[in-house]
């Protein structure tokens, strides 16, 4: 939902069947680590998703905090059937689930006590005016919540040039058709949208070989899932598909070694209108 028309836009993974399962997977792998902590929902009141996709993240937060009045909005309709679909399977109440453009929202001002973002800045160039939108259709003291990545934080260990080569594309992409900075701009940007109160916490994702878990395979597991489908819109860039294919292997492969280890940036920002 970026200042692009909707057919012009890009989102990296596409809206699959199979990328549509994999957002499930996604949010509940989130879900005690960094959807749900600290949330200030109380049941009744209203909350809204910006970049909603297949309703994953509304249906984690549904399930804990039972009783809101929820609402999303996705520029993609194959997005908003799906969230329809995965929403109703869970039993969730009525779900205000629009098609639509976060540069315009569809709604009144004050409309929300609570406006929800996950993943959605990285995708999106020009998101000022997105958030000062949000701003708009939150009352006065309502919340905003972002999660986001940074895309020069995947470090690997053992290195290997191909793994480089192939987060040197990814970043390319989102600074290409997004915003590869997001995580650590969204504080600056929430100020000058017009936020009160405004935090932005790291989240540091850090896995190894010894832990004592599989966390560390889990998570390279988790982490080549959203980059391997995205594979052809690299080498439509110019990549070389070996290579990417050698890069997402070793990334794979690093839990089988002793030295192992896996490094992400996660940001979650917090404001009040």
């Amino acid at each position: 939902m970026d200042q692009q028309s909707p057919s012009d836009a890009r989102y990296l993974h596409g809206y699959s069947a199979e990328e549509q399962a994999r957002l499930v997977e996604q949010a509940e792998y989130w879900r005690e680590g960094l959807i749900l902590p600290d949330l200030p929902y109380i049941a009744g009141e209203r909350l809204l998703d910006v970049g909603c996709g297949s309703g994953a993240v509304l249906g984690v937060i549904n399930s804990a905090f039972p009783g809101l009045q929820l609402a999303g909005i996705d520029r993609e309709p194959r997005q908003i059937e799906a969230a329809s679909r995965h929403l109703a399977a869970l039993g969730a109440p009525s779900v205000d689930l629009r098609v639509g453009d976060a540069n315009r929202l569809p709604w009144a001002q004050g409309s929300f006590d609570h406006a929800y973002l996950m993943w959605f800045v990285e995708h999106v160039r020009g998101i000022e005016p997105i958030l000062r939108e949000i701003r708009r259709v939150l009352r006065p003291g309502g919340t905003i919540t972002i999660n986001e990545t940074e895309y020069e934080s995947y470090h690997v260990w053992p290195e290997h040039e191909d793994w480089e080569y192939l987060e040197g594309a990814m970043f390319r992409h989102f600074q290409a058709h997004g915003e590869a900075h997001a995580g650590r701009r969204l504080g600056p940007l929430l100020v000058e949208a017009g936020f009160s109160r405004v935090s932005n916490r790291l989240v540091g994702a850090h896995f190894f070989v010894g832990s004592g878990d599989d966390s560390l395979a889990r998570h390279t597991r988790y982490t080549a899932d959203y980059i391997e489908p995205a594979i052809p819109e690299f080498v439509a860039m110019g990549y070389d598909e070996s290579r990417l294919r050698r890069g997402l292997g070793h990334l794979l492969a690093i839990h089988a070694d002793p030295h192992g280890a896996f490094t992400q940036l996660v940001y979650r920002a917090r404001a009040w209108a």
